[in-house]
């Protein structure tokens, strides 16, 4: 019986580690797609400055900081974020690895498991558990 609920309890972490591994694996890929919709919609700056009721606690000096600095980086984003698409490519195999290496970790654990059940078994375990021979080990 603990052989049973031991390793139903292993193929329930398994089922557990697949559905994680499965929704990660989506959500990541649905976002990247998403991400290069975003591409060819630019924001202007002024959209990313604070509000005016927020601007008027700030230094000048600071809002014209933020400015220079987004029109600088805005740029470079973008294009990384042209790019970021054609790395959707790579999460299908890098998903299977990782839910491979899960699977391995958890068919091991069940293997380990298994020897503890059998050993404590064969050994008596506590006290107070008969033997096949009927006697009670104290």
């Amino acid at each position: 019986m603990l052989y049973t609920i031991s390793w139903f309890l292993i193929l329930t972490l398994l089922a557990i580690w697949s559905m994680g591994v499965w929704v990660l694996h989506s959500f990541a890929v649905w976002s990247i797609a998403g991400v290069g919709m975003l591409v060819n919609h630019s924001q202007p700056v002024e959209r990313l400055m604070p509000p005016g009721w927020v601007a008027l606690w700030m230094p000048s000096d600071f809002i014209l900081a933020i400015k220079e600095g987004s029109t600088t980086v805005l740029p470079w984003i973008q294009s990384v974020l042209a790019e970021f698409p054609s790395a959707a490519n790579w999460f299908s195999p890098l998903a299977w690895l990782l839910w491979s290496i899960g699977f391995v970790v958890l068919v091991i654990g069940g293997v380990v498991f298994h020897a503890l059940i059998s050993m404590v078994r064969r050994t008596g375990g506590a006290t107070g558990i008969r033997t096949e021979s009927g006697d009670s080990r104290a």
